[in-house]
């Protein structure tokens, strides 16, 4: 265990590790800069308000999310980075497609978390070195909204990794990551993110009420993370 990593009462799942590593991205900076200014204290903003002119200089890193089903998301719009890293038109493809099979699990928990919660998510990634491959080491935001329903099924994403792509198509694995809920809560009593559980998710959910959407103050949980 580490000290660089803590415990508080309300339920998010925080690698700090992973939350400094994501913020030193400067596009997934911008990213999350632009949500939390349309966000306005609300719980979370809307797709409709979302306007390219906010995030002039950055729109190659980001992407837009359609829930389909618990844990799947496609691609409804996916900046140039996505699709370097693919090798192929992103666009209509699920978010799994550019992940090892091996952190689809993963990946699929921290989608539902940002859709249910909802959960601003953080996730550390790597692609590792191969023939005409070099090391891509980089992070990822999830960010959700509102549909034009009024239901979170949509999310503002960011992806950011460092080095030449080499070969396509690369693939990503998870190697942290760290969940701000905007409620309070960010998982069952007891699970884990599925990262071999190395996070700890203790929390119990928020109450439902009718005026959820009334502005809340974000709680954060820092979570004990074992890197050796």
């Amino acid at each position: 265990m580490t000290d660089d990593d803590d415990q508080a009462d309300n339920g998010t799942v925080v690698s700090i590790a992973t939350d400094q590593a994501v913020r030193r991205c400067a596009a997934l900076t911008r990213i999350e800069a632009y949500w939390s200014e349309l966000r306005a204290g609300r719980l979370v903003p809307s797709r409709s308000e979302i306007d390219p002119r906010g995030m002039e200089g950055v729109l190659a890193h980001a992407f837009i999310l359609e829930r389909l089903a618990t844990g799947l998301a496609r691609l409804r719009i996916a900046g140039s980075h996505m699709t370097e890293i693919l090798g192929l038109e992103a666009r209509g493809l699920p978010l799994s497609a550019v992940f090892e099979g091996d952190s689809r699990e993963t990946l699929a928990d921290a989608l539902e978390a940002c859709f249910n919660e909802p959960a601003l998510i953080r996730l550390s990634l790597l692609s590792d070195r191969g023939f005409g491959r070099p090391e891509l080491i980089g992070g990822m935001v999830l960010l959700p909204m509102r549909s034009d329903l009024g239901d979170i099924t949509r999310v503002l994403g960011g992806i950011s990794l460092n080095g030449s792509v080499g070969r396509t198509p690369r693939r990503l694995r998870i190697t942290g990551q760290s969940r701000t809920s905007l409620v309070g809560y960010a998982g069952p009593r007891g699970q884990t993110t599925g990262l071999s559980g190395r996070f700890a998710v203790p929390g119990r959910p928020a109450p439902v009420t009718k005026d959820s959407d009334r502005p809340r103050s974000d709680h954060l949980r820092l979570v004990v993370v074992n890197e050796a």
